[in-house]
């Protein structure tokens, strides 16, 4: 029986210490980190499910880049999604060791950068398709980012 469930006893606040090596800063981080990696993997495998459903449906998947045409395929998606959304996730798990009040911010500029970005492959793009499909990665990226670094702030 334990002291709080005898009457007229005040229940006992017992803090335990942190296992070695662990603080709860560094466990924030670490979430934070583990956070930003699996949603650029999430998003990562979602924007190649869109590029094969984009194909099947017959999207040419190819845009016209400083008059040139250069086709979208597995891997250009595959680094063009993992890559900067995992580099973000490093500098966003960097900078709030020092400023963690930057994460809510740093949340929204990349969901508004990745909005703002959906207008380059859907006036690059050479057909319909192909555009909706790449500016829909652009949004798949942001949404990620944006969820990872704002669902903390729900706990």
């Amino acid at each position: 029986m334990t002291n709080a469930s005898q009457p007229g006893a005040a229940a006992a606040q017992v803090e335990l210490p942190a296992a070695p090596g662990h603080s709860p800063g560094r466990r924030r981080g670490r979430s934070l980190l583990a956070r930003g990696l699996l949603s650029a993997g999430i998003a990562t495998a979602v924007n190649l499910a869109i590029l094969a459903a984009a194909s099947a449906a017959g999207a040419s998947m190819v845009v016209a880049q400083g008059g040139s045409e250069i086709a979208v395929g597995l891997i250009p998606v595959l680094v063009a999604t993992f890559v900067p959304l995992a580099l973000a996730t490093v500098v966003a798990w960097l900078l709030a060791k020092r400023w963690p009040r930057s994460i809510p911010v740093l949340a929204w500029v990349g969901l508004a950068v990745a909005a703002l970005s959906t207008t380059a492959p859907l006036s690059g793009a050479l057909d319909t398709g192909t555009g909706i499909a790449l500016a829909l990665m652009h949004l798949v990226a942001g949404v990620s980012w944006f969820t990872a670094l704002r669902s903390q702030r729900r706990r």
